[in-house]
């Protein structure tokens, strides 16, 4: 079963809740004013086995378009980069992080699975990911762990920008929990120099609800 029809069988789910299918990412998207959630249907065929697995994600606009004037970015990435994506299995553990599937039966029931998740966990989790405020706290309680789908880099640069723009108070904190994580990485000095570029744009810039 080629991709693109395993992908065509969650149109019309994902349609109820409001998204749309974005043929050029391969991605499910539901705008709202600040951004965008995202789920990701990935299916990938092999002789003897396919596989079908998940993701879901919220994009904060503004904060890409920071951190990506600091980090190297290829093409059009950072028009399409998400701010926080997340695995089915670190959300509601009802469903595994991907389902192996050896028949049309088992991507049935596979499917129906997802659904069931979606319906439970998924939705609900992408709506509280959609306050920029709740997202900073995902950020700032791993910290210096980064998230399944991030690099370090990633993590830090996102999660000290979303500090400073919706958590202001703790900014101060947080900004030097995350500089200190990040020269105790052995970084490299391009690496430091434009996390050090950043703190100083997000110490100096205005950042008052006025601005968004």
């Amino acid at each position: 079963m080629r991709k693109l029809d395993v992908i065509g069988l969650h149109h019309g789910f994902f349609a109820d809740f409001g998204f749309e299918f974005h043929s050029t990412q391969l991605q499910f998207i539901k705008e709202f004013p600040q951004g965008y959630q995202t789920v990701f249907v990935q299916f990938t065929e092999y002789p003897e086995v396919n596989y079908l697995e998940y993701n879901l994600g919220v994009r904060i606009h503004r904060v890409e378009q920071i951190i990506h004037r600091f980090l190297p970015t290829l093409g059009d990435y950072a028009d399409r980069s998400v701010t926080l994506i997340q695995s089915p299995s670190k959300i509601g553990k009802l469903i595994p992080a991907r389902f192996v599937l050896e028949n049309d039966g088992q991507l049935a029931e596979a499917i129906m699975a997802a659904e069931k998740f979606f319906v439970s966990h998924g939705f609900h989790w992408l709506d509280q990911m959609i306050d920029p405020k709740q997202l900073e706290r995902a950020f700032a309680e791993r910290k210096e762990k980064s998230f399944a789908s991030h690099n370090f880099v990633y993590n830090v640069f996102r999660g000290v920008t979303l500090a400073r723009l919706y958590n202001d108070a703790d900014y101060p904190v947080l900004r030097e929990i995350y500089l200190s994580e990040i020269q105790h990485r052995n970084m490299t000095p391009y690496t430091i120099g434009s996390f050090l570029q950043l703190l100083a744009y997000l110490d100096e810039g205005d950042f008052s609800k006025s601005s968004f």
